[in-house]
């Protein structure tokens, strides 16, 4: 069996209908996603798609080792859990589940918004299961 690397979070990896989840969490809300496309709330559910952050771009004269060692920048991507239609007001949901926030996050949240929240059709929902802030069954 093979063993998977141990997240920053402390979430446990974990396999259901033979996909890959970073969490327990995440695996729930595909779970329950998966029910309301049966049940026709939502329709086009897509898992970890890639939305470009900042685009690949030439390191010029610049001596960054840190980001780079070539001779482009490297794009910065955010990967959503899942993407889909919500029917009710016939928009593109960005859906991330979370157990914890990383700073980097929260950065990349910010440039999500940023670049397709605002004006673009998109519309972000973060997911919660706790006693504080459990929005789970949100669409």
């Amino acid at each position: 069996m093979r063993r998977f690397k141990k997240s920053i979070s402390n979430a446990k990896r974990c396999v259901y209908d033979s996909i890959t989840f970073d969490s327990k969490l995440e695996r729930d809300r595909y779970i329950w996603l998966v029910q309301a496309v049966k049940g026709g709330m939502i329709s086009q559910l897509k898992l970890q798609v890639p939305f470009e952050l900042i685009p690949t771009q030439p390191k010029g004269e610049n001596k960054i080792p840190s980001i780079c060692k070539t001779v482009n920048i490297r794009k910065t991507q955010y990967f959503s859990d899942f993407v889909y239609l919500r029917h009710s007001d016939m928009k593109w949901v960005i859906n991330d589940v979370k157990g914890r926030t990383m700073e980097v996050y929260k950065l990349k949240l910010k440039l999500v918004i940023l670049n397709y929240c605002s004006g673009q059709g998109f519309t972000f929902l973060e997911t919660y299961k706790d006693t504080k802030r459990n929005n789970f069954l949100e669409l």
